[in-house]
């Protein structure tokens, strides 16, 4: 039976941030993320053939949200009910399928926002793929 793979895109700013609803610091949050990442490819997370640590960070966009009034959140840049807008990258990566609930438990451990956006995509497999 061929391992079921999944692609994972996680926005991440780029610059030092403090977690709003713990106080966590975050002094390179782009960083923080590829380290805790890379630790998991003894799962195989970011594993393709004879590479680990095996990820895509694109270049800088912007991203931008508004913490809605009264529902609670603690964002960690800008203020409730305000839009506000931040320097981000894209972090990619690849993992088996059945490690995404590790995955997305480092990316939120590591991550400086509260409800970090992660996009899960499954994988169609192919001969000579370098997928285990």
């Amino acid at each position: 039976m061929t391992r079921a793979y999944i692609k994972v895109f996680v926005t991440v700013p780029t610059a030092p941030m403090t977690r709003g609803v713990d106080g966590v610091k975050f002094g390179d949050p782009v960083k923080s993320l590829l380290d805790a990442l890379g630790k998991l490819s003894a799962h195989g997370v970011g594993v393709i053939g004879d590479y680990d640590n095996v990820s895509f960070t694109f270049a800088k966009g912007r991203s931008r949200y508004r913490a809605i009034p009264g529902s609670g959140a603690h964002p960690t840049a800008g203020k409730i009910g305000e839009i506000h807008s931040e320097d981000e990258a894209v972090i990619v990566l690849t993992a088996p399928k059945d490690q995404l609930d590790t995955v997305i438990a480092a990316i939120r451990a590591h991550h400086p926002y509260e409800m970090p956006e992660i996009d899960v995509f499954d994988l169609v497999r192919f001969s000579g793929d370098g997928l285990q």
